[in-house]
């Protein structure tokens, strides 16, 4: 496989994979011609220590395997296992250097981000260093104003200027990364309320893609399905 000139790198947790996080790969595809994305599950995401919403994470392994099924017929769409290879937790700082190692300086790195955690940011190990290492995607929200975002690069990344005519900012002495904030329609699916859904025996069949849900039955993740 030839190394690609323009790689989006798409992390989280993915229990499950969901077509809203299939549309929001396309789009920023879409937007800034990417050769192709690579979606990253976190073995021990360091925000959600073991457990999401009381509950334990499912395994990296079903959640590597959903992510194979969902990405099957998709091209440019690729699982990376790169975090479980990397120490745990999982620190992007560390998958971005990895990566960076990996690939070189030549090819350029779109992190994709929804704006729900780029709003938390500061929280992220050596977050500040993280523009040097790949250009920002800053996926729009229902829930959360472009003016959270615009707070967030005020007051952290104080060497960015914002560009006059569109959503984005650059580095004002042009090295490092540039930070971008896409608008996109809202996708009304999230993992938290599928999992839900099928602890209460309800369908999820238009909110996954068919191998996903078929890989959740079989394996009665989520709780007792009804």
């Amino acid at each position: 496989m030839s190394k690609p000139e323009r790689l989006g790198l798409f992390g989280g947790t993915f229990d499950p994979v969901h077509n809203g996080h299939l549309a929001v790969a396309g789009r920023v595809q879409e937007a800034f011609g990417l050769d192709s994305i690579w979606f990253i599950p976190a073995p021990v995401p360091p925000h959600k220590p073991g457990h999401i919403d009381n509950r334990d994470i499912s395994s990296f392994a079903h959640r590597a395997e959903m992510l194979t099924l969902a990405l099957g017929d998709l091209g440019d769409f690729t699982l990376s296992r790169i975090e479980d290879e990397l120490p745990k937790p999982s620190y992007t700082i560390d998958t971005l250097q990895e990566i960076r190692r990996r690939l070189g300086s030549e090819v350029q790195l779109y992190f994709i981000i929804g704006v729900d955690a780029f709003v938390e940011i500061a929280t992220w190990k050596d977050f500040l260093q993280l523009p040097a290492l790949a250009n920002f995607v800053v996926i729009s929200r229902p829930a959360y104003q472009f003016s959270e975002v615009e707070a967030v690069m005020i007051k952290y990344f104080t060497r960015y200027s914002r560009h006059s005519k569109e959503c984005s900012w650059l580095p004002e002495d042009g090295k490092g990364g540039k930070m971008y904030f896409l608008n996109m329609e809202p996708v009304a699916v999230s993992s938290t309320e599928i999992r839900r859904m099928v602890h209460d025996g309800y369908p999820i069949q238009n909110l996954v893609p068919p191998g996903v849900k078929e890989y959740i039955l079989e394996h009665r993740l989520y709780g007792e399905i009804i």
